[in-house]
């Protein structure tokens, strides 16, 4: 093998050389994902360029091989994962490019960074898929994933997409009753534009972040939540404009890995998703907020009606008690196992990704500039759990019981996905204890 590079030499935090061309180029610590040893005595240093085009950077991976290694880079040399490449019993490996996510930028991503990445680390007999409408990433895990963890199959899924792709597949594995032989490994390539749960594990913070987890992390269990509602509650689909049945085998149940709420936060993201907001584009979320924080009317926000119960127990063995919270009106109440909602939305500080423990937050009515000013302090490190108006605490179950009329009021969101629940409806949020699904982190 023939090195791309004819002189190497390390200059403070960077990595200089010499092309066959003769032209001289730099490489930053900081944009190198890894050294791999090659079968030949040479190195292969991958790493990110940026290009910057139209005020946007993007990202591209590329490759040198060189004939020493400087001790400078001693600590990138990486060894291929098994959870990629494992000579016993090799995963099967699937890519999914989730092409309607967030700015549609997937697409790019895999062509730019992890399909030249794959390719140099010597693994293309993997299975690529792109989605073709919102039902191909649950007909893929219906129908490959799925099937393939029950024969007992070792897989890896590279998941580029939002929380979205993520929830779909794991709604399929906790709606199937038949037994798990091995767990998927899932990988986040995070293209959406919330992304909580890539955020909550450290991603968003670039590409070398995100290819690094790719090739460095672990395998870890993920928490879940199943969120069981009352007979006639009913999906809310086609930008709000239909109902559908939720699954009546499972009792009514949707499963969750991020956020169940109710009031402010489930309102806005109902209401922004709606053919009537979704027409303004991203401006959609400001007006939705903005509409629900100081109604065109004049009038205060919503006051949400209901009953919120919390359950609780201090150890296996001891009795669960039961606490009402918050009287019957509220504006903000929500469930999370993350500790974040977007990249610097903390909403809860005291979350460790993926250790199963479930957190509330919750406040009552107050005005418009009260509850921005919260929102305002999750974003400056999660400081709204300080505050005095604001419940914070452990729990094993929420259970809301609504008392509103207007079915706009009774609109709970489950991981984005929205359920109108019937008038003095219910629904129970508790966690669950089976973890089927690996996340890489």
């Amino acid at each position: 093998m023939m090195p791309d590079a004819l002189a190497v030499d390390i200059a403070g935090s960077s990595l200089k050389y010499t092309s066959h061309a003769g032209v001289e180029c730099s490489v930053d610590f900081n944009d190198i994902l890894c050294v791999l040893s090659n079968p030949a005595p040479t190195y292969s240093v991958l790493f990110f360029q940026k290009t910057e085009l139209d005020g946007s950077e993007d990202f591209s991976l590329k490759k040198i091989d060189i004939e020493s290694l400087p001790a400078a880079l001693s600590p990138f040399v990486t060894k291929i994962p098994n959870h990629l490449r494992h000579d016993d019993e090799p995963p099967i490996v699937q890519v999914v490019v989730s092409t309607g996510s967030g700015t549609g930028k997937a697409k790019t991503v895999f062509q730019d960074v992890v399909q030249p990445f794959l390719t140099y680390i010597g693994l293309e007999n993997y299975e690529l898929y792109e989605t073709q409408s919102a039902q191909t990433i649950v007909e893929l895990a219906r129908s490959k994933f799925l099937e393939r963890a029950q024969n007992g199959v070792p897989q890896t899924i590279i998941l580029l997409s939002g929380d979205g792709g993520l929830i779909d597949i794991l709604e399929i594995f906790y709606k199937s009753k038949k037994t798990i032989g091995v767990s998927p490994n899932i990988v986040l390539i995070p293209c959406g534009t919330g992304n909580a749960m890539a955020s909550s594990i450290g991603l968003r913070s670039g590409p070398v972040l995100d290819l690094s987890t790719l090739l460095r992390g672990s395998p870890s269990p993920i928490p879940i939540f199943a969120a069981k509602f009352s007979p006639g509650s009913r999906m809310v689909i086609d930008e709000g404009r239909k109902r559908a049945d939720i699954d009546t085998e499972v009792h009514h149940t949707i499963y969750g890995a991020v956020v169940a709420s109710w009031g402010l936060h489930s309102a806005l993201v109902a209401d922004s998703d709606t053919f009537e907001y979704r027409k303004f584009g991203s401006d959609r979320f400001k007006m939705a907020a903005n509409e629900l924080l100081y109604p065109s009317d004049g009038s205060p926000p919503h006051q949400f009606k209901g009953k919120i119960t919390l359950t609780n127990s201090n150890g296996p063995n001891e009795a669960r008690c039961q606490e009402a919270v918050g009287g019957l009106e509220h504006m903000y109440a929500l469930a999370t196992l993350v500790p974040r909602l977007e990249k610097d939305f903390l909403i809860s500080p005291d979350s460790v990704p993926l250790d199963g423990k479930m957190r509330f937050i919750r406040f009552g009515p107050m005005s418009g500039e009260d509850a921005m000013h919260l929102m305002t302090l999750a974003y400056q490190g999660g400081r709204h759990v300080i505050e005095d108006t604001v419940t914070y605490v452990d729990t094993e179950q929420v259970r809301i019981d609504f008392q509103e009329d207007e079915e706009k009021w009774r609109r709970v969101c489950i991981d984005g996905k929205i359920v109108a629940v019937e008038r003095d409806g219910w629904v129970e949020i508790s966690k669950e204890s089976s973890r089927l699904l690996n996340l890489i982190n």
